[in-house]
């Protein structure tokens, strides 16, 4: 059965990635371990924070080169009248 909305591989794999490093994230066991002062909780989240968007930035900017039709190129934009 064809998806309705096809999703690129790189994008597959990062969506699974971060849903796999969230459920990690929030298992109970890293509520009572601290380094440096803070919960690991707090380290893996501020790591979900930062590193959610950065991967998903850096999949953007891949694709932006890619060459494909509609990728926002020099050539896609309108000559001047």
């Amino acid at each position: 059965m064809n998806s309705f909305f096809p999703m690129p591989r790189r994008e597959r794999v990062a969506l699974f990635t971060l849903i796999a490093f969230s459920v990690v994230a929030f298992l109970p066991v890293f509520g009572e371990v601290s380094v440096l002062g803070v919960a690991v909780f707090g380290w893996l989240m501020a790591l979900l924070l930062l590193g959610s968007p950065a991967i998903l930035l850096l999949l953007v900017l891949g694709e932006s080169g890619s060459g494909e039709a509609g990728a926002g190129g020099p050539e896609d934009t309108a000559p001047d009248p």
